[in-house]
């Protein structure tokens, strides 16, 4: 039987992010999205205009009519919510969906570029840092993992010029694993051109590489979040599937900036999905 994952997401109109990605990736990877959106916008947040149907109040729907359906996931997946409230909601999600085979990866989406998104605030954030310690994988970005670990995100790019800047990082993210077998795979450390993606354990840390492309992109976290996601189900190792990850992201956003581009709108990943079959 095909394998399923809870993805638990916002559904932007426009900008290639959230369950948009998510649903493309999953699918082509064998593994079957069943989707709970968090909140429906016209496109997501980075637009100068955007429109926002908080579904908090509808989320409880989905626990109970697949709890009544015996439904079951080899994988729950978490990223974008629109309040605190969704927090516990998916907490609660966690604990009563969660066997022994399934994986939980929680994509802490909070800020990026050392900012707090504008929907989000301290209690979200506190909130969402409790989530990921229930989580087997987590995938912050660098801003996120300052949070998370409670560093100080201007003080630590400071030293991006330092030769042991990764190293740094390195320490940072080891410390901020919360139990024995939980990893954390952290994108986007900008270095010397390049992009790094870090694979942290407590026994193991591991760095990709991959040539910068313009600025940041909407929706490539979630595409890096998703293909992680799909390959822990089916049995990948965090190492090769951040490879995967990177290698498919570095090919699309080549792609995109060869012509002018908004970087609200994501990248051309589409024509490049059979890589990932």
């Amino acid at each position: 039987m095909i394998k399923k994952a809870a993805v638990i997401n916002d559904l932007s109109g426009f900008g290639k992010c959230s369950l948009t990605a998510a649903i493309a990736i999953l699918s082509v990877m064998g593994v079957q999205p069943c989707p709970m959106p968090t909140a429906v916008l016209t496109n997501q947040t980075g637009y100068k205009n955007h429109y926002c149907i908080d579904l908090t109040n509808e989320l409880h729907h989905y626990g109970e009519m697949w709890t009544k359906n015996n439904e079951s996931f080899d994988g729950i997946y978490s990223g974008y919510v629109a309040g605190e409230k969704q927090i516990d909601i998916i907490t609660d999600f966690i604990l009563k969906f969660r066997r022994s085979h399934t994986i939980v990866l929680v994509d802490p989406v909070m800020a990026d570029n050392g900012r707090l998104y504008s929907a989000y605030n301290a209690d979200i954030c506190k909130k969402m840092c409790e989530l990921t310690k229930s989580a087997d994988i987590i995938t912050p970005n660098l801003t996120e993992l300052c949070i998370i670990s409670e560093t100080d995100y201007n003080e630590l790019i400071s030293k991006a010029d330092d030769k042991n800047y990764l190293d740094i990082i390195s320490d940072i993210a080891q410390n901020a694993i919360s139990h024995r077998d939980q990893q954390i795979a952290v994108t986007g450390i900008n270095k010397d051109g390049f992009v790094y993606n870090g694979v942290f354990s407590k026994d193991e840390s591991y760095f990709t590489k991959s040539k910068q492309y313009g600025n940041s992109f909407s929706g490539t976290g979630d595409i890096f979040s998703s293909i992680i996601c799909a390959s822990a189900i089916n049995g990948i190792k965090l190492t090769d599937s951040v490879q995967t990850a990177s290698r498919f992201l570095e090919t699309a956003i080549a792609d995109t900036v060869k012509e002018p581009y908004n970087r609200n709108d994501g990248i051309n990943f589409e024509k490049f999905l059979y890589q990932l079959h």
